[in-house]
């Protein structure tokens, strides 16, 4: 409404100027409108660059994300260009979980993306969102040609995700996945990882040597899943180097 303002005050102030016959009334008038347009203007300037008749609202949404790779509890990051100050993170939701292609945050300057790992029942998001809003509906009306509304300020994405889950640039979980699939390394952590239980069942066995075929089961189970993190902290530890 102020831009369609503004026309109509230079026209009715070059209308008064050159056609109105009395032109003290005339540049009277003309001058008025010409204050109008001035007026106008600076507003509409203002509502551009400094978001005069807005105010910044803040949106809070929280949503539960899963893996990128089935079978892994994995969150990825991807650097972009070169100075490391721009990134994405790429994950999955439940409703995304069978598209084709994952779900990655905003790429721009003004996102920031925070990681917490913690004793966390499920991996969330947490989209913290900023925006210029304008105040009322009187302020949407004169400015709402200028199509600013809900003008995106920045963005907070904080992760949080188990201790079991793992952290990763794509070019780590590419040398990742190629390490664990060599056959040498499957038949190494075939060995150890026996080895492994067998000393813990062994060492049990010597605290308690009446332990039923149920515990010693536990205790195999149980050193299974230490022997896995363990190897897989190991195995993160060289790549991350």
């Amino acid at each position: 409404m102020v831009l369609i303002s503004i026309l109509i005050f230079a026209a009715l102030a070059y209308f008064f100027a050159v056609f109105l016959k009395n032109k003290k009334v005339g540049y009277s008038l003309c001058f008025t409108f010409i204050a109008l347009f001035i007026v106008g203007l600076v507003m509409l300037i203002s509502n551009e660059y400094n978001h005069f008749g807005m105010e910044k609202v803040t949106t809070e949404k929280t949503q539960q994300i899963q893996s990128v790779q089935k079978g892994s509890n994995l969150l990825l990051r991807k650097d972009l260009g070169t100075s490391g100050k721009e990134n994405v993170y790429v994950y999955r939701t439940p409703a995304t979980a069978k598209a084709k292609k994952p779900q990655t945050t905003k790429v721009n300057l003004h996102v920031k993306n925070i990681v917490k790992t913690g004793d966390y029942a499920n991996a969330t998001l947490t989209k913290k969102t900023t925006r210029w809003k304008y105040k009322n509906g009187f302020y949407s009306f004169l400015f709402g040609i200028s199509d600013n509304n809900k003008e995106f300020v920045k963005q907070t994405n904080t992760f949080k995700v188990g201790q079991d889950w793992l952290v990763l640039t794509t070019t780590q979980a590419k040398q990742l996945q190629k390490k664990m699939s060599s056959k040498s390394f499957k038949q190494q952590m075939k060995q150890e990882g026996e080895a492994f239980v067998k000393a813990a069942v062994v060492k049990a066995m010597q605290a308690n040597p009446a332990m039923t075929s149920s515990q010693q089961k536990q205790v195999m189970q149980q050193a299974q899943k230490e022997f896995q993190a363990q190897a897989q902290a190991k195995l993160v530890e060289e790549i991350t180097k």
